[in-house]
């Protein structure tokens, strides 16, 4: 917690200076600066299925979330925008899951009113719980603590504005999530596309529309720790899943926005392993809202809120749950 409390006491340092005078616009700023710090409180921080007891253990608790997003914009006929976020996670009690985020992209016009992104994110740690495996009886007993990944995330979007009110955004997503030697037969690789449209209805309000598909296969680890005779694992989280999501935005003024969202998930376990309990027949139903405004209080200072609720349903009672996210925030910009 010294570390939180180090992270207010700069972040409040940082806003008592903010009398300095105002600076040009944005998009003629060669670097640019954002930090901030979001407090959020998740009743469902921790979720802990023992498939061995038949028991579900969920806890709630604080998180305070630092963030600072740097940019550069290289000008030219065709500008580049280079940017990186750096993100930390803390629990309040469960210290254990504490992580960081760190993402690069970079954004460049490629025609007129055309982009494309490369953006690459990398979690170098992130604790997923402590694991229950169903193998055969007799066999060679496999590690079940402190099961963790790294993740790295490779993603390509191409948006154009084919109007004024109207932008069009194609992207591709290849993942890995990399599990801890003892882990590997918790490997898996990702997949995505996506297909997003915002169309501005009117000069303040913005309307947001997507779908997904996106396929997680986590066969090419379990084959792998298959050919080894000792250790025949009945279990795969290969899936398949479909997305459709909106979004509406309303400008109240120049400082002031407030935006809604709904997504609806479905989720199909494709296990190839009768014996699978926890995936064999499963499929989740996911829908989830968010809630959120923004107001800026004075030119470098931004404020936030967001209620996100998420309700699952699925076919296996251990994975059915409903979680609320509240968070506040608060930025400067540089």
């Amino acid at each position: 917690m010294i570390a939180v409390r180090t992270v207010w006491v700069v972040l409040l340092t940082l806003l008592c200076l903010s009398s300095r005078a105002q600076g040009s616009e944005s998009a003629n700023k060669p670097f640019e600066l954002e930090i901030g710090v979001d407090e959020k409180y998740d009743d469902l921080a921790v979720y802990v299925v023992d498939q061995t007891a038949g028991t579900v253990s969920k806890k709630g608790d604080l998180l305070t979330e630092p963030y600072f997003t740097l940019s550069h914009r290289f000008p030219g006929r065709f500008p580049t925008r280079l940017i990186l976020d750096v993100t930390a996670d803390f629990y309040a009690k469960y210290s254990i899951q504490n992580y960081q985020t760190y993402k690069l992209s970079v954004i460049q016009r490629i025609a007129s009113k055309t982009y494309l992104t490369a953006k690459y994110t990398f979690i170098p740690d992130i604790f997923f719980g402590d694991d229950v495996v169903d193998i055969p009886p007799g066999t060679a007993p496999l590690p079940t603590k402190d099961q963790s990944y790294r993740i790295h995330i490779f993603q390509v979007t191409a948006d154009r504005d084919f109007t004024r009110n109207l932008n069009l955004a194609i992207s591709g997503r290849y993942g890995i999530r990399d599990a801890r030697p003892a882990f590997n037969y918790r490997d898996m690789t990702l997949w995505s596309g996506a297909l997003d449209g915002t169309y501005w209805l009117t000069r303040d309000t913005r309307l947001g529309l997507g779908t997904s598909y996106e396929k997680d296969n986590a066969r090419g680890g379990f084959n792998l720790f298959l050919s080894t005779p000792m250790n025949p694992i009945r279990d795969d989280a290969t899936y398949n899943q479909f997305s459709l999501y909106t979004s509406l935005t309303y400008l109240i003024s120049e400082a002031w926005s407030l935006r809604g969202g709904y997504t609806h998930r479905e989720r199909f376990y494709i296990t190839k392993f009768a014996g699978d309990t926890l995936h064999n027949g499963r499929t989740d139903h996911t829908n989830s809202i968010l809630l959120s405004t923004t107001y800026r209080l004075t030119d470098p200072i931004g404020l936030k809120a967001s209620y996100e609720g998420i309700w699952r349903d699925s076919t296996k009672s251990y994975a059915r749950f409903h979680e609320n996210i509240y968070t506040v925030g608060v930025n400067y910009h540089f």
